[in-house]
């Protein structure tokens, strides 16, 4: 069964830039700025909880799951 969360397409293209700007951020500057960064944006917290907690619940720039 799929998981329905990362099956869904990207709803808002800006938050999408937001989201991989801050998995770009987390790998050079940690979890803590990126997550800042995500809520500053706009994302909401379980969106960015979700994909700084593993890459296995990220999404490519297509709304696919990883």
């Amino acid at each position: 069964m799929k998981n329905e969360h990362i099956a869904e397409a990207r709803g808002n293209m800006q938050l999408a830039r937001c989201v991989d700007t801050g998995v770009k951020l987390s790998m050079a500057d940690g979890v803590t700025p990126a997550l800042e960064f995500m809520l500053k944006c706009g994302v909401p917290r379980e969106v960015a909880m979700r994909v700084l907690s593993g890459p296995l619940f990220g999404r490519h720039a297509d709304g696919s799951g990883r």
